[in-house]
């Protein structure tokens, strides 16, 4: 453990008052969501003026299951970890050198310990053991061609758990599996520490770009860089030829460096051990014409007979996106068991949502751009739910 600072992040007595909150309630017992917010229920009687636990995040040690471990913001607002355990239990098995906050009594139990450490958005080795040590689901994971709601953030730390609670609202009214979150490394490990701290364990996606301009070992390291996301957007419209005669020669370098950078994540995450399933895009925006379902059904069969797994594909629509056309391509990406992402415009109101769903029978994912919405992150929630309510019809009251 580090030396103890003149001035502690927290007040002792406080944190002992968590910290016997949960051995009082939660020894011996399944860490559930109910148990969780049950946990949180009690916190006005604890009178806490130093501290602002986060009781979704509340996990246990996977080698001692008496050590609980607990995101919490600090008396100046700063976010830590709390660890937790009875003092003749070992050391932390994930955290080495914690700040020691104290040995203190415990009615009718035994002396207990309790350090912290830092937790912000920037600690990444103490939020990727922390969610892959204790709680996977904590991680984000593909979500195939299932709907979806993609938050593009400009502000993570601010808007990622303003997200997730619009989400949240979302789930508990039947919008079950739409969240999404588009930043790559930038924005992988902020998502992972909202998830944490929001204590949500419903699953959703952390994805990443890579834009295609010509250099391939550069799409090659931008593919090592977000290797943990679990999904890649493979960006090859400056690559296709709008004035080629044929769809060969059009699309084909395109589609060749797409195939590409597939093969660039797969061994990639296959040598840091990251898994094997991801989802995988093609954009072909940028191109300079709007694609035709010809067009598309072209690129999904070249995929597909070259052995690459095509989840989701995002065309150039041109215009506003809705009407037959995008009824004619939402059909041909079906028909290869693939979901269309669309982007959101400015002039995405509520109709217009709904004529997106109704064309795409509600099976796309939808890219939230925040720094586009006029309110930014205040208006945030509000665009999650209207997206949500026309596109899929998940009404949040």
């Amino acid at each position: 453990m580090t030396p103890v600072p003149l001035e502690l992040p927290l007040r002792p007595g406080e944190a002992a008052a968590v910290a016997c909150l949960i051995f009082d309630q939660a020894e011996g017992k399944p860490l559930t969501g109910e148990l969780r917010t049950r946990l949180a229920g009690r916190v006005p009687g604890l009178r806490l003026n130093s501290l602002t636990p986060y009781f979704g995040s509340l996990e246990r040690d996977p080698v001692h299951p008496s050590t609980y471990y607990l995101a919490v913001d600090g008396a100046l607002g700063q976010p830590l970890l709390l660890h937790m355990a009875p003092a003749n239990a070992p050391t932390s098995s994930l955290f080495r050198k914690p700040l020691l906050i104290g040995r203190m009594p415990r009615a009718g139990g035994p002396e207990m310990v309790i350090n912290c450490l830092p937790f912000g958005p920037g600690d990444r080795e103490a939020i990727r053991k922390f969610a892959a040590e204790t709680d996977s689901r904590l991680l984000p994971r593909p979500s195939g061609t299932r709907r979806a709601i993609v938050v593009e953030t400009a502000q993570p730390e601010v808007e990622l758990p303003v997200a997730l609670e619009a989400f949240r609202a979302l789930a508990k009214r039947g919008g079950k599996g739409l969240a999404g979150f588009e930043g790559g490394a930038g924005v992988y490990a902020c998502s992972v520490w909202a998830a944490i701290r929001a204590g949500w364990r419903e699953g959703y996606s952390v994805g990443t770009t890579i834009v295609f301009d010509g250099d391939l070992e550069r799409a090659r390291e931008a593919a090592r860089r977000s290797a943990a996301c679990s999904r890649f957007s493979a960006a090859v419209g400056s690559a296709i030829r709008p004035d080629g005669p044929e769809a060969e020669e059009r699309f084909g370098p395109a589609l060749e460096a797409a195939a590409a950078i597939a093969g660039y994540i797969r061994e990639t995450r296959s040598a840091l051990n990251a898994g094997r399933s991801f989802d995988f895009e093609i954009d072909l925006q940028g191109c300079g014409q709007p694609t035709s379902p010809a067009d598309l059904r072209f690129c999904l069969e070249w995929m597909k007979g070259r052995g690459v797994a095509v989840q989701l594909a995002a065309p150039e629509m041109g215009g506003s996106g809705t009407g037959e056309s995008l009824a004619q391509l939402a059909e041909v990406a079906r028909g290869f068991g693939c979901t269309l992402s669309l982007a959101s415009r400015a002039g995405h109101d509520g109709a217009t949502l709904a004529g997106m769903g109704q064309a795409t029978l509600g099976r796309v994912s939808y890219r939230l751009s925040s720094g586009a919405l006029p309110a930014g992150a205040a208006g945030l929630a509000d665009a999650i739910q209207l997206a949500a309510t026309h596109l899929f019809g998940a009404v949040v009251s």
